[in-house]
């Protein structure tokens, strides 16, 4: 397969609107979670909030990571300003970073080319704050007159959801619809849809725009993955499968770490055909060089990782890259912070590098803006990006007990905890890993190399 050249790049994650904020909190170790506000869940957290694992109808971790201070500018776009205001974060973040994806390829105006341009996104099939606004009468309607018979008061009605805007119908199209919209706002191609493969949706929606680009059914490409949920919503589904810490302490890549921080965020790229880049005489961030998948949903618990799922995506990376494990000079983790994920992961990482006699240096940027879910991948790759382009790795931070070892493969030194340059000046090789629920495995290569 010809390589796939990455031409733009942005992002809209916690405390960084651009690549180059992202980029600047990384080297300045800067741990962008917070505690969740009134104004992002709705009401007062308090309410919900009860420290011990394992109630119903409570939250027992506050942390996350989100976008705050964010102005969306309607105008830019061409549909109705007021149609635009109408839409929920969802649809809004997706315009920004698409626009902003274009604008750094250097293709932003060029209606011929962006005709032949299309999109696909990784969202999460989950209730956003708006749509949540949308169905809430239906839901009071449906059972208010339940609980009135129940407490056998007649006048009793459950209390209606404060709301700030009028929300547009289209919100409750939380699943298709942001892709559809970038596609009409931008005047791209026809070519346009959301996918949900957990954890790992921004290398499977990457992995079906190199196809779309291989086959010649598209000219250029916009992927990426966008995670907007409700906040409320998020922290009862997570605390209810136990996914948050209860020891309130997430550390990536660290023994005592014992869960996850949910965050939001978005992020995309545009993708071309290495080759026709070239010709172009288009700006390459970066090459893709292997993109492997697979599913291990039969293994186990559809909530547990399976280590064989997870090998299977390295050894389908490698040989579609045509490339030896040892030439990967960092890795950076999936690394959720639960200790079932991250020792998996470990042991996937020694049995498949192992083998090839390979130690990469690794990481993780989740300690720093949370977890992003379905956008998880493109923290990852804005990070390893970035990174090549500065030529130093940043640390992993809030690692004090390293997981690891000196007798493994990949022991607790290969975890880079201080800046440290590339190994590798010229070309640089990396390797980046997602693993979701219901055994969805990726694992991406990226190259770049610097000219003279």
């Amino acid at each position: 397969m010809e390589k796939i050249a990455i031409i733009g790049l942005s992002c809209l994650f916690p405390d960084a609107n651009n690549p180059e904020q992202f980029w600047q909190n990384l080297t300045a170790a800067k741990d962008s979670t917070s505690s969740v506000t009134v104004e992002e869940m709705g009401v007062e957290p308090a309410i919900f909030y009860d420290p011990v694992k394992g109630k119903p109808e409570k939250i027992y971790f506050l942390q996350g990571g989100f976008i705050r201070n964010f102005k969306f500018d309607a105008s830019e776009y061409n549909l109705p300003v007021e149609f635009l205001e109408s839409l929920d974060n969802t649809f809004k973040w997706s315009l920004y970073a698409a626009k902003q994806a274009i604008v750094q390829s250097g293709y932003w105006g060029n209606r011929n080319v962006l005709s032949k341009c299309g999109v696909i996104l990784g969202a999460l099939s989950l209730p956003t704050k708006l749509s949540n606004q949308l169905v809430a009468p239906i839901y009071r309607r449906t059972i208010d007159p339940a609980i009135a018979e129940l407490l056998q008061d007649k006048d009793f009605h459950l209390s209606a959801l404060p709301t700030t805007t009028k929300a547009s119908p289209y919100n409750a199209m939380v699943c298709g619809f942001p892709a559809a919209l970038v596609a009409q706002a931008l005047s791209l191609s026809s070519t346009h849809f959301c996918i949900d493969a957990a954890c790992s949706s921004s290398f499977y929606a990457i992995k079906m725009a190199s196809h779309y680009l291989w086959t010649g059914k598209a000219d250029l490409m916009l992927a990426g993955a966008i995670s907007c949920s409700d906040p409320l919503f998020l922290r009862m589904f997570f605390s209810g499968i136990q996914g948050y810490p209860e020891n309130g302490i997430s550390c990536p890549l660290d023994k005592a770490s014992r869960g996850l921080i949910t965050s939001e965020g978005i992020g995309m790229v545009v993708l071309k055909r290495y080759n026709d880049a070239i010709r172009d005489g288009d700006k390459i961030l970066a090459t893709i060089c292997g993109n492997g998948l697979s599913n291990d949903g039969k293994g186990k618990h559809f909530l547990s990782p399976n280590s064989k799922g997870q090998t299977l995506a390295f050894e389908r990376a490698y040989k579609e890259a045509q490339l030896s494990p040892k030439a990967i000079d960092y890795m950076e983790c999936h690394a959720t912070g639960t200790l079932l994920g991250d020792t998996t992961e470990f042991n996937s990482i020694e049995t498949f590098f192992g083998q090839h006699e390979a130690s990469p240096l690794i990481g993780s940027a989740k300690a720093n803006v949370g977890h992003l879910l379905v956008a998880a991948g493109m923290v990852s790759l804005a990070k390893t990006i970035v990174s090549m382009s500065g030529d130093v790795i940043p640390p992993t931070i809030n690692v004090n007990e390293p997981l690891g070892s000196e007798n493994n493969v990949i022991s607790a030194e290969k975890i880079v905890r201080t800046p440290t340059p590339w190994p590798n000046a010229k070309t640089k090789y990396a390797a980046l890993s997602a693993f979701g629920f219901g055994g969805t495995n990726s694992h991406l290569i990226i190259e770049q190399t610097k000219e003279g």
